[in-house]
């Protein structure tokens, strides 16, 4: 029986009840500045964004590293809760995404090794989190710790990452892992001896490492190390089934040994209880044999691992990030009941990614209202909530305050009102009327010269990739012309609006993406600095002409703000060139609509409609409420981010028949309405935020994809090739390989 075969089926089990006979460190009277000291840290290092830092304020998921700090002082204090920060990013790096994968991790825990052996020589770290190790976090350690604990919690550390890189080669197949394998690993995997190292420098213990005391201080650790990685295992089972994540003692309990998944979770539990009384043991041996040098160190020590594994029961019995199915975990006394038949999709579980749509359909069904707790944010997937949430003010835009503004200011992306209308009304003579007129003799000519490239690719190589070759240099050239940029520029641009656009759609909080963003805008900024300068001074009729000149309340457009607009548009340029491959891919896929294209070339219209609902190339706009809101399916409180999940709307079937059919006839000859805020599909937006940029998408999409079947009369998919969507938030064919 395979792992992922337990995936796939109703797992219903009680979670063990765990009780420990220890006490919890008593709460620090200063948790709070110790908390917001550590959020500030990691937004100074760039290794959390705004977003990241607001909820590790106003979560308890640090709570477990406050607590591990004992009573040390506050300086101390704060290196240990830096670290157990650290320890808990890289966790989430590691699990949720593929950051891990193609070596990355690999790389790193290299680059770790350099940074905490001195042995190794050091390479400039790029990665936020390694820099943060190398200048700050390691040296603030290596001050109170002394060469000899510096050098176990570096073996520790490196321990850690080596048993991370060995799970990776599990999932990529390259390792098998059994029950035994597992058990060798999992100390390491949760870091656990890194903590306890930690938690004897910030106290300034000196603890025997040799002779029959050191071994039973070894054995002492390693017991209360298993204790709190399998409590942790016991309280993942839920989050690990949905997630896909084989590595869990329960479920390897049930596949190696068989039974039902109570067995599984029950024998767990007589495990940890097991190592409990192990531990207890150990430490009346080790107060007979110590001597009265050792004697204070040694009980301050075993103190502290028992506060340890009891708040580790606590946190994970109570903290939201083990309990999808409810608000907080079940009480001290209180089995929780799980049925993962219950247990809510979450945005990183791997099925977004490989095929959003059948996920999409389970919210629709089940969860049309729910909270994702790994995101931290409540998601809609039915039609009417989420136009219902477009529309109404109280889903305000705020969240472009972390979602935007750090990369590129204030824009008009989080402006409500009538400054937002002020913004609006800046943007739009230049992409609508006349200046979209001017644009299109813009885009006529670059859609004629580059199908004259892809001709010529097509005739040497015998296929061409309409994405790289097409659609990416179409959509760029026109928007660095509707800004009056000059057209040498377009590729560094591109990587410009690529890299930004990456920041906006970073649901998983990335620390290089945001890191990468950050410099991105930087660039850009200085950039556009003396462009706009000569705008200032000599306007013509071009996009940023038209913002330099703008006034509001009497008061020019400030040049951040212009520098802002820029770098929006240029990072909508991606959705449009996605969402161009979409019904490139689509109408190909679709022989008899490609053929009415060519003979009609008005139906290009319904088909550009039609292909934005069915793929939209942006599955995702984000709100923020200010105030507790009924929707029709369900209600969601004050204060809370929501993902209003294109996507999923666009193919509701309580609003559209057939949804997954690509049905160009289904506007009823009503096409132009498709491209205001009257749209049926969501793929603009709707209501006051519907996107200044329709107008110009749907004059490049149309214009491009009509020049080009112009161009080619016999275009079809290459041989053996397949097109493929891929991407979570920003979804497209991820390539387009055609032959004539």
């Amino acid at each position: 029986m395979s792992v992922n075969a337990n995936v796939s089926e109703i797992a219903e089990f009680e979670l063990p009840s765990l009780v420990f006979p220890f006490r919890a460190a008593q709460v620090r009277a200063d948790a709070a500045e110790l908390r917001a000291g550590t959020c500030a840290w990691a937004q100074r290092q760039g290794i959390v964004g705004l977003r990241g830092a607001a909820r590790l304020q106003n979560s308890d998921l640090l709570d477990l590293g406050i607590g591990m700090t004992g009573s040390a002082d506050a300086e101390h204090a704060s290196v240990l809760l830096d670290w157990f920060l650290w320890m808990l990013l890289l966790d989430d790096r590691i699990d949720n995404g593929p950051w891990a994968s193609d070596g990355v991790l690999e790389e790193f825990a290299r680059s770790v090794r350099a940074i905490v052996e001195p042995r190794v020589v050091s390479t400039i770290a790029t990665d936020p989190m390694l820099r943060t190790l190398a200048d700050d976090l390691w040296p603030r350690t290596g001050g109170p710790a002394g060469s000899a604990a510096s050098g176990r919690l570096a073996g520790h550390v490196i321990r850690h990452l080596d048993a991370q890189c060995a799970m990776q080669a599990h999932h990529r197949g390259e390792r098998d892992l059994d029950l035994n394998d597992y058990l060798e690993l999992r100390r390491d995997l949760f870091g656990a001896d890194v903590f306890f190292d930690l938690i004897e420098i910030v106290d300034g213990l000196w603890l025997p490492t040799a002779g029959a005391t050191g071994a039973l201080v070894t054995r002492l650790r390693a017991c209360a190390g298993d204790v709190a990685a399998w409590t942790n295992d016991v309280f993942s089972v839920e989050k690990d089934l949905a997630l896909e994540e084989p590595a869990n003692l329960a479920i390897l309990l049930r596949r190696d040994r068989g039974g039902s998944w109570q067995d599984a979770l029950d024998t767990a539990g007589a495990m940890i209880h097991d190592r409990i009384a192990e531990f207890i043991t150990i430490r009346g041996e080790l107060s007979r044999i110590a001597s009265v040098a050792q004697a204070r160190s040694l009980e301050s020590f075993a103190d502290r691992l028992q506060a340890t594994m009891q708040l580790c029961l606590d946190w994970h019995r109570t903290t939201s990030r083990y309990h999808w199915q409810h608000a907080t975990g079940a009480s001290a006394t209180t089995r929780e009941r799980i049925s993962t038949r219950s247990t809510p999709p979450s945005l990183l579980m791997a099925g977004f990614e490989r095929d959003p749509y059948t996920m999409y359909r389970l919210l629709r069904d089940e969860f049309p209202v729910v909270h994702d707790e790994p995101v931290d944010a409540w998601l809609l997937s039915r039609y009417e909530d989420v136009r219902f949430a477009l529309c109404d003010p109280r889903f305000s835009s705020r969240n472009y305050s972390w979602q935007l503004a750090p990369m590129l200011g204030r824009t008009v992306f989080q402006m409500e009102g009538r400054e937002h209308t002020a913004h609006r009304t800046a943007v739009i003579p230049a992409l609508r009327g006349r200046g979209l007129a001017t644009l299109d003799r813009t885009i006529h000519t670059a859609a004629h010269d580059l199908a004259a490239r892809v001709r010529v690719q097509l005739d040497q190589r015998g296929r061409a990739d309409l994405v790289q070759d097409y659609c990416k240099q179409l959509t760029r050239d026109v928007v660095v012309a509707a800004l009056g940029l000059p057209a040498q520029d377009a590729a560094q641009l591109q990587e410009w609006y690529e890299t930004g656009f990456a920041y906006v759609t970073n649901a998983r909080q990335e620390p290089t993406i945001l890191a990468a963003g950050m410099a991105a805008g930087a660039a850009l900024f200085a950039y556009l600095a003396p462009h706009i300068a000569a705008r200032r001074d000599q306007p013509g009729d071009d996009l940023l002409s038209i913002l330099c000149q703008y006034r509001i309340d009497g008061q020019l457009l400030s040049d951040d703000t212009i520098k802002g607009y820029c770098g929006t548009l240029l990072a909508g340029g991606e959705t449009t060139d996605k969402a161009m491959a979409s019904l490139l891919a689509n109408l190909i896929d679709h022989p008899d609509h490609l053929a009415a294209a060519r003979t009609d070339p008005h139906l290009i219209s319904a088909a550009w409609a039609e292909s934005l609902r069915r793929n939209p190339p942006f599955h995702s706009a984000t709100r923020q409420t200010t105030t507790e809101i009924a929707l029709p399916s369900g209600v969601i409180p004050a204060n809370a981010t929501v993902i209003c999940l294109l996507g999923a709307a666009n193919r509701d079937p309580r609003r559209f028949t057939d949804p997954d059919l690509f049905s160009p006839g289904r506007t009823d000859g009503a096409v132009d309405r498709e491209f205001n805020a009257a749209a049926t599909h969501v793929s603009f937006g709707a209501g006051r935020h519907f996107c200044l940029g329709s107008h110009l998408a749907r004059a490049i999409a149309e214009t491009g994809t009509k020049v080009l079947l112009d161009t080619f009369a016999r275009l079809r998919w290459a041989e053996g090739f397949t097109p493929k969507e891929t991407g979570l938030l920003l979804r497209s064919p991820e390539s387009l390989l055609v032959q004539n």
